[in-house]
């Protein structure tokens, strides 16, 4: 079981979702242990709140950094105006997974899928935001490298950048497979108690 793999294919958010149903199990939570913190019991209408939170920015494209399904899928049933989504997805990522990734798109809004090096056309700072993704740790921001990477590359964007955590721990633990991410590259991170 290759977790990170699977949350690099769907999405942090939805393998924390599918993950929420067997967290119980000590055999799931022994083979993730390492490499992929636990979600809140509380994680769908966590995603939720974090789909109005990206809504309440008022743009109307979103670039994500890495395929987060599920939040797409909120935002697409919150949404009161038409929604562009862009999937950007690193250049080296498998041919099956990409395939994959393109039947599972949510059809209530816009989605394409961007491969790393192109840029899309039409985002600029008025009308998009882009979003990464990952879980924060005592304050720390950890993405996986492959997110580093983009965010590098698409690091000329002026927009707003907008970090969504699908866990937040309370310790400053870093799992591996996962790094950190300097929060002055984002603008804003949401944090549960926005509400």
């Amino acid at each position: 079981m290759d977790i990170q793999k699977t949350a690099k294919e769907i999405g942090v958010f939805e393998t924390a979702i599918n993950l929420s149903f067997v967290s119980e199990s000590p055999e799931v939570t022994q083979k993730i242990s390492d490499s992929f913190p636990l979600p809140s019991t509380d994680i769908t209408e966590r995603t939720k709140r974090i789909a109005e939170w990206l809504l309440s920015s008022g743009k109307n494209k979103y670039m994500f950094l890495s395929p987060e399904i599920a939040v797409i899928e909120e935002m697409a049933k919150a949404a009161t105006k038409p929604l562009e989504m862009i999937i950007t997805v690193p250049c080296d990522m498998d041919e099956d997974a990409k395939a994959r990734l393109a039947n599972n798109l949510p059809s209530r809004v816009t989605t394409t899928i961007l491969e790393e090096p192109y840029f899309p056309t039409g985002f600029f700072p008025g009308n998009g935001m882009m979003v990464v993704s990952g879980y924060a740790a005592g304050g720390r921001t950890m993405i996986f490298p492959d997110t580093y990477r983009l965010i590098e590359h698409y690091s000329g964007f002026w927009g707003k950048k907008a970090f969504i955590p699908y866990a937040e721990i309370s310790t400053s633990a870093r799992y591996d497979g996962w790094m950190e991410l300097n929060q002055q590259r984002v603008d804003i991170t949401w944090r549960s108690n926005y509400d």
